[in-house]
């Protein structure tokens, strides 16, 4: 037993010395690539006509500069394609709390970002992106304000407070009737037996079925926005049981088809000329490469090229990193490939290319053709698993994956809302 323990540990120390030398390596051999097509300048990125949805992703959550970028890339966005809305990767009914701020509700920003679902967006980086919103909206012309929206379905309470504000004053028999769903809080997701589950979803089945029978009449005094954006609601309720219901493995595909879902959904409900999202690149990416069928590439199908997709990558990432209980520490990781690799003849921290400006460039094809180690951080990672690459990086082929990437060679944690 105590020789196959030696065996072990042997083995051990020596995947951890390959991947400590693989991780220092600082020479990777880029192919020649013309640097002229890079812009540094976000304000002029835009996208042809024919894009109805823009996705931006992260290649780690809790980086200052990814949290940054979409503020940079909404702006250029909303001046250049005439988009009015941002979607983020956040709870559905925390993100209705943004909108009414931002429309000139009571609050704080840095309030109203800790609504959005998760903590590693109750941050000042976010709290700006909203502050800016409400101060474009003082002077937009009608119709033509700013939207905050969420896309995830992994909540309950302020789904509910926004579908019964709306039920108590327009259909109050409805919402007398259907109060029960009030033991499905945030606090106790986690824990709530399948029975309780599944009787959820029955309830609210029976909800949407009544609401529809009665939408004209709910409508007419609560308003069709109101009516719609409660129902949705409602039904953000029934997918959040699902997927509590759901298998570990099946949890990820159920809760991308339901976010590509919101994204259709919002297509028919809003009139912009093109709908801005964000989140992790393993949503946002055309192709999965987390072995399930991901938001990006039902995107893909529903809408083809009418989907435009832009990854991330840092060569040296610093982030928050949340563990188990919630606490945030700095970790760092880094890793170098072709991509990153091109900055150190860049001025600048960062570059964007759109991958169409090169679709004729023969070394750039050679490198967007091949594989591509970028970092894939989520929410948080562990002191010992930022020894192993495998840990924090993925393979991908940037065409296949994306449109364009904003690549940097530096990225810094973000700044917590105290």
């Amino acid at each position: 037993m105590q020789n196959e323990k030696w065996i072990l540990s042997i083995i051990i120390m020596a995947i951890l010395s390959v991947s400590l030398l693989a991780g220092c390596e600082n020479k990777t051999a880029a192919v020649s690539a013309d640097l002229s097509v890079l812009q540094t300048d976000i304000s002029t990125l835009t996208v042809s006509e024919n894009v109805q949805v823009v996705g931006l992703g992260e290649a780690s959550h809790g980086t200052k500069e990814y949290q940054q970028m979409k503020a940079e890339v909404f702006k250029a966005l909303v001046a250049n394609n005439g988009c009015r809305t941002f979607i983020i990767e956040g709870d559905f009914g925390g993100a209705l709390k943004v909108d009414a701020y931002i429309h000139g509700a009571e609050g704080t920003a840095k309030d109203v970002v800790g609504e959005i679902g998760f903590n590693i967006y109750h941050t000042h980086e976010m709290a700006n992106l909203v502050d800016w919103m409400r101060s474009y909206n003082k002077d937009a012309p009608e119709g033509k304000d700013l939207h905050f929206y969420g896309m995830d379905i992994q909540r309950y309470d302020n789904n509910k407070e926004y579908l019964f504000s709306v039920l108590d004053v327009a259909a109050p028999a409805l919402s007398k009737k259907y109060k029960s769903l009030s033991q499905l809080t945030d606090e106790t997701r986690l824990t709530l037996s399948a029975d309780v589950l599944y009787k959820s979803k029955t309830d609210v089945l029976g909800l949407l079925k009544e609401m529809d029978a009665s939408k004209a009449d709910i409508a007419a005094i609560s308003g069709q926005t109101a009516f719609d954006f409660a129902r949705e609601s409602a039904n953000t309720i029934y997918e959040c049981s699902e997927i509590l219901l759901s298998n570990n493995s099946d949890y990820n595909s159920l809760r991308d088809k339901y976010m590509s879902e919101k994204v259709n959904w919002f297509l028919q409900h809003r009139d912009d000329s093109v709908l801005f999202i964000n989140g992790h690149n393993g949503h946002i990416g055309k192709t999965s490469t987390s072995g399930y069928t991901c938001l990006g590439e039902l995107l893909t199908k529903d809408i083809g090229k009418s989907y435009f997709a832009i990854g991330t990558d840092a060569e040296d990432t610093e982030f928050n990193s949340q563990d188990n209980n919630g606490n945030f520490s700095v970790m760092e990781v880094k890793n170098r490939n072709e991509l990153n690799s091109l900055l150190y003849n860049v001025e600048r921290n960062f570059y964007y290319i759109d991958f169409s400006k090169v679709i004729d460039d023969e070394n750039w094809q050679k490198l967007l053709d091949g594989q591509q180690k970028i970092t894939t951080l989520n929410v948080g990672i562990s002191g010992w698993q930022k020894l192993l690459k495998s840990f924090y990086t993925t393979t991908i082929v940037p065409n296949d994956t994306f449109d364009g990437m904003i690549v940097f060679k530096k990225v810094s944690p973000t700044t917590l809302c105290g």
